[in-house]
């Protein structure tokens, strides 16, 4: 089962914008973030979860054997020269150590690999909002509500294939739809690594 919460961080730095007339955007995937003082890890394809890594307080009346707290995170910052303005958008995919747990007795391959394919998901979507950003249109006048638009629909749609796998798998508890699911998801993340 899985838990989601949008690790929403928004900082914004404006210099000197009002004199710049024209906009230009950078977008980029980033596996770190300093000023973060929350344990997370950032996802990498190389790096896979462990038990070690879920050190939240189980929900005791919780029917789940364990809850994967991931989520997209972005960072705004601007800077201007020549009367250019260069928005830079950092988007990550994070897990909160703190906010992930696993009951006593379920610490097993099987279930982790259902945690971690949560995890990937989050991943497919962060992905997802990267490619969206790098696709929109922005002026100075409606960048704002360009990136609000296109991170609401990357999370509804997180949300909702989050929901499925559970819902499918039935919190990993139906083995031969969790395999269709962990084929499913390898296809998306072998298709990002592609590109």
């Amino acid at each position: 089962m899985k838990k989601y919460f949008a690790f929403l961080s928004i900082t914004i730095f404006f210099s000197l914008i009002a004199a710049a007339q024209k906009l230009q955007v950078e977008v980029n995937y980033v596996t770190a973030d300093a000023l973060v003082t929350k344990p997370m890890i950032y996802y990498t394809p190389r790096t896979k979860l462990t038990w070690n890594d879920f050190k939240g307080k189980p929900v005791i009346g919780s029917e789940a054997a364990a809850i994967t707290n991931a989520g997209i995170g972005f960072k705004m910052m601007f800077h201007s020269k020549d009367n250019v303005a260069t928005l830079n958008i950092s988007v990550d995919c994070n897990f909160s150590i703190g906010d992930s747990w696993v009951k006593n007795g379920r610490k097993t391959p099987y279930i982790l690999n259902h945690e971690q394919h949560h995890f990937d998901i989050a991943y497919l979507y962060a992905m997802e909002f990267v490619e969206n950003l790098k696709a929109a249109k922005y002026t100075l006048k409606d960048y704002n509500k360009v990136i609000e638009k296109i991170y609401i629909q990357c999370q509804q749609d997180l949300i909702t294939m989050q929901t499925d796998y559970d819902t499918e798998t039935k919190n990993s508890q139906l083995a031969e739809q969790q395999e269709l699911w962990n084929k499913k998801i390898d296809v998306k993340m072998d298709a990002f690594a592609k590109q």
